[in-house]
């Protein structure tokens, strides 16, 4: 109950701050991945967008379950008479004594089932639309996914980076007195001053990396430009490592081919470009129409009702040329769908096997390394101020901690992208 009331505290602001242009340009939006995505799979434009397919394609299926209509004729109709015309009786009050009039009414009749591959061609597109939606979400979830392993990563840096920039100005207040004093040379100051602005613009380069992050973000979320987003509560869902581990490529392969969305949707235009073969074909029969008429005066009888029928003689055109691009767009569409059976299967294989890689480096490094880090570099900070260790010795260190982070960081990064990449191509298979 707590979660979803905060959700929709989450989506109530988002709204708010949307309608509000200048209002909120400084709030910040502190929000979980799960938060962030809620907001996301309800605002996310393509996504809105996405779904009109389906419903467009609900509208051809109806379109095509309805009958030709009726075509009614009225001709022969004279507004005058001349000496010689019969009397006919009055039609309307004094009118129509003299007046001829011919009414037909026409029915098109469709033969060789092309009503049912009509309505065939169309639910199969009406599938194609959605296997295409289902693609198109797990796409733009793999990318917000992403942004957020991206917006973390960055975030989390700039904390990494921004504390050990403040212990190093501390120890930079302590040397410019020492400096003054003579205690210490100006070389080691301007050292540690050197270090100090490679931290600075280290920052600066994490700060744009968030930045664009953020605005890639914003897009997918559907917020406003002026909010600031701040990701709680981790980078993300925990990755299943052990299911990791236990996979093999023959499961990955099967998992590709049922249940990867762009395979899926071509797949689905091959079974309607199969239906669209059958309809061409189809067309080769001459459809028929019946009609049925009424002949006032034009005829050796007063009151004239007859019955017709009328069918195209297909002596030129059978519709092979519509019957030749049906076929080619049926084996082109087949060729699409074994290419891409083909790519899904070794991509989902590659990526998995990136995965283990970046697993077994993380397990390498195990869950203590970043905590024995932290605790020697307070070591470090403590023996460099007391003079115990000399600067290069601080410096070296200083160097060493940071890429360690920024290793541990890009190695959880890595893990999160790589992972998503696999959902989407075995779809919702994994957790």
């Amino acid at each position: 109950m707590k979660m979803g009331f905060r959700y929709l505290a989450v989506v109530a602001f988002c709204c708010v701050a949307t309608g509000t242009h200048g209002q909120y340009a400084s709030d910040t939006l502190a929000v979980t991945p799960t938060e962030a995505e809620a907001v996301f799979l309800q605002r996310n434009l393509r996504l809105l967008a996405g779904k009109l397919d389906i419903d467009m394609a609900k509208a051809q299926v109806i379109q095509a379950k309805l009958w030709p209509n009726p075509v009614l004729s009225i001709g022969e109709v004279n507004p005058w008479s001349n000496r010689d015309a019969e009397v006919l009786g009055r039609l309307f009050g004094d009118w129509g004594n003299h007046a001829q009039v011919a009414v037909d009414v026409e029915q098109l009749i469709q033969t060789a089932g092309k009503r049912r591959k009509r309505i065939a061609v169309a639910e199969a597109g009406l599938v194609v639309a959605e296997h295409s939606f289902e693609d198109l979400l797990r796409s733009l979830q793999a990318e917000f996914r992403t942004e957020m392993a991206e917006l973390f990563r960055t975030q989390a840096g700039m904390v990494v980076y921004q504390g050990v920039l403040g212990q190093l100005r501390q120890l930079l207040g302590g040397y410019q007195r020492q400096v003054a004093q003579g205690n210490i040379s100006r070389s080691e100051y301007m050292r540690l001053q050197a270090s100090e602005v490679a931290l600075m613009k280290a920052i600066d380069d994490l700060r744009r990396e968030n930045g664009e992050a953020q605005r890639q973000l914003k897009t997918l979320m559907g917020l406003t430009p002026q909010q600031e987003l701040i990701l709680t509560g981790g980078g993300g869902t925990d990755i299943p490592i052990d299911v990791l581990n236990a996979l093999d490529a023959p499961t990955l392969q099967e998992w590709a081919n049922t249940h990867n969305a762009e395979l899926a949707a071509l797949q689905s235009g091959t079974v309607q470009a199969d239906w669209q073969l059958r309809y061409e074909q189809a067309q080769r029969v001459p459809d028929v129409t019946v009609s049925a008429g009424y002949d006032r005066g034009g005829n050796i009888m007063r009151d004239f009702v007859g019955l017709g029928i009328a069918v195209d003689l297909p002596f030129f055109n059978r519709n092979q040329g519509n019957i030749k691009a049906a076929q080619l767009a049926l084996a082109q569409s087949r060729l699409l769908a074994d290419d891409k059976k083909n790519e899904v299967e070794s991509e989902a294989i590659r990526i998995w096997k990136d995965l283990l890689a970046i697993i077994a480096r993380r397990e390498h490094m195990g869950t203590q390394y970043e905590a024995d880090m932290d605790t020697l570099l307070a070591s470090y900070h403590r023996n460099f101020a007391e003079r115990h260790i000399s600067l290069l010795e601080y410096l070296d260190f200083l160097e060493a901690y940071l890429h360690s982070k920024d290793t541990l960081l890009d190695t959880e990064k890595e893990l999160r992208v790589q992972y998503e990449a696999l959902r989407y191509h075995v779809g919702n298979q994994l957790p």
